[in-house]
């Protein structure tokens, strides 16, 4: 399975609580666990939109296996990118779906709340379904 650290990144991230962005943390390394592939977030300035979270996302060390959730409070933006190798598992379908969740809590006022929530979600989605006997041990 494709492998890559988990990342945090923007100037937004400034600010989040220490114990947020450790929260943060923990949930791209959650999601890199649940799925095997790799999650940022980027939280800041989108100035070009979603081909500003398309650079994000090109900067990634593994792009191909990575997915990058981007998104910008104060011009309430949120756009999800996927490399191509995530895009066979983790449909727009999908995308949308965690993106309904985590604009909700946003709207909310829940910024953490909906990263948690929606990059989760993603993971879910992008997770390989288990084949019975060939996941078991022999």
């Amino acid at each position: 399975m494709p492998a890559g650290d988990p990342y945090a990144i923007g100037s937004g991230l400034s600010a989040l609580t220490d114990a947020q962005r450790k929260d943060l943390q923990g949930v791209l390394e959650k999601a890199r666990t649940i799925s095997g592939f790799a999650f940022a977030a980027y939280v800041g300035p989108l100035p070009e939109g979603r081909a500003s979270a398309v650079a994000q996302h090109a900067s990634l060390r593994d792009a191909v296996a990575s997915v990058l959730v981007a998104v910008s409070p104060t011009q309430r933006t949120l756009e999800i990118v996927t490399g191509s190798a995530v895009a066979v598992d983790l449909d727009e379908r999908a995308c949308r779906l965690a993106a309904l969740s985590m604009v909700s809590s946003f709207e909310a006022g829940d910024l953490m709340g909906g990263l948690r929530e929606g990059i989760v979600m993603l993971a879910e989605h992008a997770r390989h379904p288990r084949v019975l006997h060939l996941d078991e041990p022999a």
